[in-house]
């Protein structure tokens, strides 16, 4: 019995695999190669494809199936899955197909909303279609559970175990102890040099960084590979296909080089995750750790003296007039400052929590109705003012920024700065097996990596998040490590007392 019905469940992942690769492989070809006049079609038959996979993890008679195995003798994976295909049936079955197919529409839709919103500048063109994915979410929730709190079941989609109550407490945290920082910060913005950092920078330069950087963080064009888009994102096609994106601006040179970093702690972790696990649910990670990762790099790496040891004399080569006179620790110091700033994926990382933050109450209250969602604009502009004393100029730098919301990911932007706040633990930890300077100044990124695999990467989803941090560190998840880390560095970095 035990035998045929796991052949059964192999079955029936490598079905949903198959339909999943096909939707992300049309997704990454939208925002990176398709032609615009293309996504109507599209979209039609994106939606198609999502209603037969709907259909296909729906499957009764896989439910049954899988609720037998319950019972039968099972190692710690086995259950482990097991477990997390029935939170999906559960999930999806509540949700009528004629339903999901229709918001998996919208959401195609809404997306061409938000770009074309974002282009001209005005949110009333995608408002519409936003009420109508916010509406939808909410009817999801209630079937979902109607006696829970409808965002707490969507915190929990992206974080397993995670909630409004302890997302309330780390919020709290970041306003008691950063947001005074960032005022003293404001206030001493002549303490470092950034000036070296404005003007032109050609882009086809910058790729040609691009390629330094990829090699010394051991980003292998065997299996991973990058293209362009709008907005820098990692996509998983398999253990051994893995691919990023990056942006270039001509007038910003860190944005290329610290999403590329980003976008590589990504995709080392997916290339990291047990093949073992390749077509299973148990490569479904937590967004919290994910983003640990790519953090950890951009930012607890990245921004480091060591890191620019071996990269800063190559950045110089590319740009000889600008930036001869600039020494490697002025630039190291330029690329740490913290300053208020509109763009949340352009902020630094002092001030990047509090976008975060701005975003979390402004989901938090569109589900539990303290937010007017016919007045989404003026209450994200309010914030921007209250929180980082930023008058949003127009939408597109303001609330049209990001896409999530139009494709209904509530719940996501929490897990940015949650998996900040891993990161700083995680690092803390690393820090007592590696000398993690030294790495990164002999550009060893393979000790880093095995380090990384041997604690974080190597359990892919087949324990809770929160399992993970305590395997890797020795103890409990504790927010003061990022809290400290931020804290410690910006006074010293600026100087404060």
């Amino acid at each position: 019995m035990k035998e045929e019905a796991m052949k059964r469940i192999k079955a029936w992942q490598d079905e949903i695999k198959a339909y999943q690769l096909a939707l992300t492989t049309m997704s990454y070809d939208r925002l990176t190669v398709a032609p615009e006049n293309g996504i109507d079609y599209y979209s039609e038959q994106a939606a198609y494809l999502s209603g037969v996979l709907y259909s296909i993890q729906t499957d009764p008679d896989i439910e049954k199936t899988l609720n037998e195995l319950k019972s039968e003798e099972l190692n710690a994976e086995q259950k482990r899955m097991i477990e997390l295909h029935l939170k999906d049936f559960d999930r999806l079955k509540r949700i009528p197909k004629d339903d999901y197919v229709a918001y998996q529409k919208l959401c195609q839709v809404s997306e061409k909303k938000w770009e074309e919103a974002k282009i001209k500048k005005d949110y009333s063109i995608f408002e519409p279609y936003l009420l109508q994915v916010i509406a939808a979410q909410k009817k999801f929730c209630a079937l979902r559970d109607a006696t829970k709190e409808p965002y707490d079941i969507l915190l929990d989609d992206y974080e397993e175990g995670m909630d409004q109550k302890k997302y309330d407490a780390f919020f709290a945290l970041i306003k008691e102890k950063l947001l005074p920082l960032i005022h003293e910060i404001t206030l001493k913005q002549d303490a470092l040099r950034t000036d070296f950092l404005e003007g032109s920078w050609d882009i086809e330069k910058q790729k040609q960084m691009m390629k330094v950087l990829q090699k010394y963080l051991n980003f292998d064009p065997s299996w991973g590979y990058m293209g362009i888009s709008a907005h820098p994102f990692t996509s998983c096609f398999s253990h051994n296909d893995v691919r990023i994106t990056n942006a270039y601006h001509e007038n910003m040179l860190l944005s290329s080089i610290f999403s590329l970093i980003h976008e590589t702690g990504h995709a080392i972790y997916e290339h990291q995750i047990p093949e073992a696990y390749e077509g299973t649910v148990l490569c479904n990670v937590s967004m919290g750790i994910h983003e640990s990762q790519s953090r950890m790099y951009e930012n607890n790496l990245g921004r480091r003296m060591s890191f620019w040891n071996r990269n800063y004399d190559e950045l110089v080569s590319l740009w000889p007039d600008r930036l001869k006179d600039i020494d490697q620790e002025t630039f190291v110091r330029a690329v740490n400052s913290a300053k208020p700033s509109l763009i949340r994926t352009e902020a630094d990382e002092l001030t990047y929590p509090v976008h975060i933050l701005i975003r979390y109450e402004i989901e938090k209250g569109i589900f539990d109705g303290s937010v007017d969602c016919r007045r989404l604009e003026e209450t994200w502009n309010q914030k921007m003012k209250e929180y980082l004393g930023i008058t949003v100029p127009d939408t597109s730098q303001g609330i049209l920024q990001d896409v999530h919301w139009s494709d209904g990911s509530f719940g996501y932007f929490p897990t940015y700065a949650l998996g900040s706040a891993y990161a700083a633990q995680f690092i803390n930890a690393m820090q007592k097996d590696i000398d993690i300077d030294t790495a990164l100044a002999y550009q060893d990124m393979a000790s880093i990596q095995k380090w990384q695999k041997e604690r974080i990467h190597c359990y892919g989803a087949s324990i809770p998040s929160l399992q993970i941090i305590e395997n890797a560190t020795g103890e409990s998840f504790n927010p003061q490590y990022y809290i400290e880390y931020l804290y410690n560095k910006y006074r010293d970095l600026y100087q404060i007392k």
